[in-house]
């Protein structure tokens, strides 16, 4: 996750060539945002957390492979619940049908997710 310093305040920019993972010869998230994309905190920047991620990961999957498709999806995934804040613009899940429950707890639709953000939903009521 980029840092607030990070984040480039504007209503629509697609994701930087550093944020898909081009400067390492690798797309590992291909995100298209819609022309009216409404960011939440602007378009998210991945350039720091990617470079982190070619140094470090231990595996390279081949393209096309099902690990690979995978990986990119998830990726892109992060993009939309984290920093898009109108899940009916989110294109990698089917909003209809999205439900979380966690624990056995109340399930939460994509909208609830996307009022509150995925780590508020993931932790629940915590105790002061």
């Amino acid at each position: 996750m980029a840092l607030a310093t990070e984040l480039i305040a504007t209503v629509h920019e697609p994701l930087s060539e550093e944020s898909s993972g081009q400067p390492y010869g690798e797309v590992i998230r291909d995100y298209e945002p819609l022309a009216d994309t409404r960011w939440r905190f602007g378009t998210p920047n991945y350039a720091r957390v990617n470079k982190l991620y070619f140094q470090h990961r231990s595996k390279i999957h081949p393209e096309g492979s099902l690990e690979c498709i995978v990986n990119k999806l998830v990726k892109n995934w992060e993009v939309e619940s984290h920093h898009i804040v109108d899940p009916k613009q989110w294109k990698t899940m089917d909003i209809t049908k999205f439900q979380a429950i966690l624990n056995g707890g109340t399930p939460a639709n994509a909208q609830l997710m996307a009022d509150i953000g995925p780590y508020s939903l993931l932790l629940g009521e915590t105790d002061d």
